[in-house]
C-alpha cells in the first residue's frame, strides 16, 4: 500500500540529517534496577487440567515451576548515517546495533547475578596524595632565618670595634689591633720646679717627686734631681779641670760640680767627670770615679783617671777601677752603694758617702756626701729622683 500524504507531528526521517553530537537512544520497557524497597509477591500456583490420556494418569495436576523473571534486553534504535529513504522493505535488511544493557554499579548484592554491572571505580593511588602526571609537588619548607640574623650580628659587631678604634667613643677598652691611625698619646709633663739663680729655667721630665722635695737642675749639665725644701735653695759651683796639667797650661773644663744648700751645711752634692784632672792638691772624696766589685773577692772599689807625664805635664791616659777596697760599705741598688763613716787622706772621718754610677759619657758618678751622718732616708729618695737626660747641655 502507498504511503499517503498524512499529518504528523514529528519529522520524517528521511527528511532531516542526523546532528554531529547525536548519540544512540536506549529503549526499555521494564526498569532495571528494582526497587529494594517494594517486595514482590510470587503468583498463586496454577492448576492446569491435562488429558486423562496423559503419561501421569488420570486426575493427576502439575504445579508449573515459577519462570524466573525475564530479562528484556532494551533494542535501541538509531538514526541512519545517510538520509537515505527508511521503508519496511530495507528494514529488515539493515542490522541493528545491539548494545549491552547498562546498569549501575550500586546493585544490591542480593539481586540476581545474571545482570551485568559496571565495575566500581575506585580513585587511582596517585590521586589520593598530592602528584600530578607528569608535575611533582614538593612540600613547602620553612626557609632557615638564623644566617640571616648571624649575619646581622656580625655586621653590629664590627660596626662597633670600628667606632672604638676611631676614638668617637672613649671607654678605655685596649682594642687588640687597630684600623684606623691612632692618636698619639701627649707626655707627661714634669712638675713644675724653681731652680736657683745659677740653673737653667727648663727642667726635663723625671722620676715622680716626693711629697716635701722640689725639682732642681744643675746648671752647665744634664742632670737633674730633687732635693727637700727644708734643706734650702741649693747653690752650685764648679771645680776646674785640665786636659793638661802643670807649667804654664791653664784650665780647659770643669772637672767637678758642687752643690751646697742654703739651711743645711751637712750636705754636698758632686759629680765628677771622666775626661780632666783635678787642679794639683790633696785628693778629696769626690775626685774618685765610678766603684765596681772586685771580680776575685766580690769587695767594693773605687775607679780613678789615670795620666802620664812628660817635660812636667801631666796627660790623661786610662781609667782603672783598683781604689780599694773600701771598707764599711752596703749595695742600695745595681747603682747605689753607701759608705758609712768615710775617711779623707787624713784617716779624718767626713761623713757618710752616697755613691751613684750615672749613665752620661762624661759625667759618671754623682755623690753625695753626709756630715751629719743623719739625713739618711731623705738621701736615699733623693737618689731616686737623679736623671741624665739624653740632650746635652
Amino acid at each position: 500500500m502507498p504511503d499517503e500524504n498524512r499529518v504528523f507531528d514529528v519529522t520524517r526521517p528521511k527528511n532531516v540529517s542526523p546532528s554531529a553530537t547525536s548519540k544512540p537512544v536506549i529503549v526499555g520497557h521494564q526498569p532495571v534496577v528494582s526497587d529494594p524497597m517494594v517486595r514482590e509477591e510470587k503468583p498463586a500456583p496454577t492448576r492446569i487440567s491435562i488429558n486423562e490420556s496423559a503419561a501421569d494418569g488420570p486426575g493427576s495436576e502439575i504445579l508449573p515451576e515459577t519462570a524466573a523473571p525475564a530479562i528484556i534486553e532494551p533494542t535501541v534504535s538509531t538514526v541512519p548515517e545517510t538520509p537515505e529513504a527508511f521503508t519496511p522493505d530495507n528494514r529488515s535488511s539493515r542490522p541493528m546495533p545491539q548494545y549491552d544493557p547498562i546498569v549501575p554499579a550500586n546493585i544490591p548484592d542480593d539481586q540476581d547475578s545474571s545482570i551485568p554491572r559496571l565495575p566500581k571505580l575506585e580513585p587511582e593511588a596517585h590521586e589520593t596524595g598530592r602528584h600530578i602526571e607528569g608535575l611533582h609537588l614538593a612540600p613547602a619548607r620553612k626557609k632557615k632565618r638564623w644566617p640571616r640574623y648571624l649575619s646581622l650580628v656580625i655586621l653590629l659587631l664590627i660596626a662597633v670595634y670600628l667606632v672604638l678604634d676611631s676614638g668617637l667613643i672613649n671607654t678605655g677598652i685596649k682594642l687588640p689591633f687597630h684600623v684606623f691611625k691612632q692618636k698619639s698619646q701627649p707626655a707627661a709633663s714634669s712638675a713644675a720646679s724653681s731652680q736657683a739663680p745659677s740653673q737653667a729655667a727648663n727642667t726635663p721630665a723625671g722620676p715622680s717627686i716626693p711629697d716635701g722635695f722640689k725639682e732642681y737642675r744643675i746648671a752647665g749639665t744634664n742632670i737633674t734631681f730633687a732635693a727637700p725644701l727644708a734643706w734650702g735653695d741649693p747653690t752650685s759651683l764648679t771645680d776646674p779641670g785640665y786636659t793638661k796639667r802643670g807649667g804654664a797650661e791653664q784650665t780647659d773644663g770643669t772637672f767637678a760640680y758642687l752643690v751646697n744648700f742654703a739651711t743645711n751645711k751637712n750636705l754636698q752634692i758632686a759629680v765628677t767627670s771622666n775626661k780632666y784632672l783635678p787642679a794639683k792638691r790633696t785628693p778629696l772624696y769626690y775626685d774618685y770615679l765610678q766603684w765596681c766589685t772586685g771580680t776575685s773577692d766580690g769587695k767594693f772599689y773605687l775607679s780613678t783617671l789615670n795620666f802620664s807625664t812628660e817635660n812636667r805635664i801631666d796627660t790623661p791616659t786610662t781609667i782603672t777601677c783598683d781604689q780599694g777596697p773600701i771598707t764599711s760599705t752596703q749595695k742600695l741598688d745595681d747603682t747605689t752603694i753607701v759608705q758609712s763613716k768615710a775617711t779623707d787622706s787624713a784617716k779624718k772621718v767626713i761623713g757618710d758617702i752616697y755613691i751613684k754610677n750615672l749613665t752620661d759619657p762624661s759625667l759618671v758618678v754623682f755623690r753625695v756626701k753626709d756630715a751629719s751622718m743623719t739625713n739618711g732616708d731623705n738621701i736615699k729618695q733623693l737618689l731616686n729622683t737623679v736623671q741624665v737626660s739624653s740632650a746635652s747641655q
